[in-house]
């Protein structure tokens, strides 16, 4: 049997790796998403917010072109928390996955991990933790020799281990 697309459903299987090497590639060369890069992005960030991100059909285009064109990055991630169901972790992951070697996604299990080994950043996720996130990150990435996305990855897993190692207490 030949299964036409083949490599499409290869592709897909592994949603993480698609978003961030076929679909972030692409919207960057583009410069703005299309409702279903979007869509696929905010359904991988946090499915909870699929009928709001519905809403987003008409001006995705415009608003992902407005943000990626701006230079202030308060202002890309002001333009993008505009659309339905987008706060600034969404938002971090739509530039994350667009510019990965800039941004990385913030997320609590990150906030707490930097916590955790002595940095001072809130654990309310608003503009001017996601600042101070971006600045650590920035920071520790070149330190490492690492992304920023690699940064948050390597938070994400770090946080994880420390939760294993407490048998899982306090799991949110």
């Amino acid at each position: 049997m030949k299964i036409a697309n083949i490599r499409k459903y290869l592709d897909l299987y592994d949603q993480e790796k698609y978003l961030f090497e076929k679909l972030g590639p692409a919207i960057r060369r583009r410069g703005y998403m299309k409702f279903d890069e979007f869509y696929k992005i905010g359904m991988w960030k946090s499915a909870r917010q699929k009928p709001k991100y519905l809403k987003n059909k008409k001006i995705i285009e415009k608003v992902s072109r407005d943000a990626f064109g701006e230079n202030d990055e308060k202002e890309k991630m002001r333009k993008l928390c505009a659309l339905q169901g987008v706060g600034i972790p969404t938002a971090s992951a739509i530039l994350t996955m667009v510019y990965p070697q800039k941004y990385g996604i913030i997320d609590i299990r990150c906030i707490e991990m930097l916590i955790e080994k002595g940095f001072e950043i809130g654990k309310n996720i608003n503009m001017g933790s996601w600042e101070k996130f971006i600045s650590i990150i920035r920071e520790l990435a070149e330190k490492n020799g690492l992304t920023p996305r690699e940064m948050d990855k390597v938070l994400f897993a770090m946080h994880k281990e420390m939760l294993e190692g407490k048998n899982y207490q306090n799991l949110y």
